[in-house]
């Protein structure tokens, strides 16, 4: 099945559907060593968040910009 046979089935899911299917795909992509490589990445954005030094930015807004991106 060709990349974009699968996104055409993915977006015929319903919402709850897609995110557990994603959610399994990143939860099995997932492994020790994996973590390892991102935990310094991750410290540092939540520490830039507490400072106050990164922007949030509103997850309506967010997913509204992939969804606009994946459709291309």
């Amino acid at each position: 099945m060709s990349i974009t046979a699968l996104r055409t089935a993915f977006f015929q899911l319903p919402a709850t559907e897609q995110a557990a299917l994603l959610d399994d795909l990143i939860v099995a992509s997932c492994d020790a060593a994996w973590e390892a490589r991102l935990a310094p990445e991750m410290e540092a954005r939540v520490d830039a968040v507490q400072r106050g030094d990164m922007a949030l930015h509103d997850g309506d807004n967010v997913f509204g910009e992939m969804r606009i991106r994946l459709r291309r």
